[in-house]
């Protein structure tokens, strides 16, 4: 009967995450010393500061593995003896499966023309879409305060840990490497290091909060790990320790 232990998932997650960002510094190093002119081109498939890379797609799938944790949190907790997160984790799921289509086809995006040109913005708000970002993370980060209260203070630290890596590079880095971008170029060295950390930002604190949720699952419900096994109906089902 074959099982996946959940404690060597993040291992795996982590090795991704140090790939792609060594993929996407060799990419960067490719096209400065050697140039786009080669049958490689300029090897955006894994190039850090695209949409449509392999960055973008491991961090749509770990999105995705979020919400799909999130919900299982959901409905073990709605049928425990404290059910009072329960509508928590489900808007979490939610959330994380908006950002996950969001994260591929770049939903967020369609605001910055409309509110660059509306408001004259340049700098770090360049790209205008951080704004209504900066708006909806406070709205959330306050409906959510009951939800970290409540939380083993182990998970709260972990979860607030995970977001605040995530949103510095999300929020922060991305203003900054558009402001600096604004004064020195898009093709200078700084920008290019703003970005690279941005995005390493992002795939870290996605990384630390799906291992967090893995935890949770082990820690407090008592699952360790994933097994598949036959029967009259294909599935899976969670074992606990």
């Amino acid at each position: 009967m074959p099982t996946v232990n959940l404690k060597k998932i993040p291992i795996f997650l982590y090795g991704m995450v140090f790939l792609i960002v060594l993929l996407g510094i060799v990419q960067r190093v490719f096209v400065d010393t050697i140039g786009v002119e080669t049958p490689l081109k300029d090897l955006r498939h894994i190039s850090l500061d695209h949409e449509t890379n392999l960055g973008a797609w491991f961090s749509s799938m770990v999105m995705l593995c979020i919400a799909g944790l999130a919900a299982i949190h959901s409905i073990l907790e709605r049928h425990s003896s404290k059910p009072q997160n329960w509508l928590y984790w489900m808007g979490l799921a939610v959330g994380f499966l908006y950002m996950s289509v969001d994260e591929n086809i770049g939903i967020h995006e369609i605001t910055i023309s409309p509110l660059r040109t509306t408001f004259n913005l340049t700098g770090a708000l360049y790209f205008a879409w951080v704004i209504p970002g900066a708006i909806l993370v406070c709205t959330f980060g306050l409906v959510y305060l009951r939800f970290l209260w409540r939380l083993p203070r182990k998970f709260t630290v972990l979860f607030m840990i995970s977001g605040s890596i995530y949103l510095g590079g999300a929020l922060g880095f991305e203003m900054l490497s558009a402001g600096y971008a604004g004064s020195e170029g898009f093709e200078s060295l700084g920008y290019k290091i703003f970005y690279i950390v941005e995005e390493t930002f992002e795939l870290i604190g996605l990384t630390t909060f799906l291992s967090a949720l893995l935890a949770y699952l082990g820690e407090i419900h008592g699952y360790a790990v994933l097994t598949f096994q036959r029967s009259g109906q294909a599935g899976y089902m969670l074992t606990k320790n």
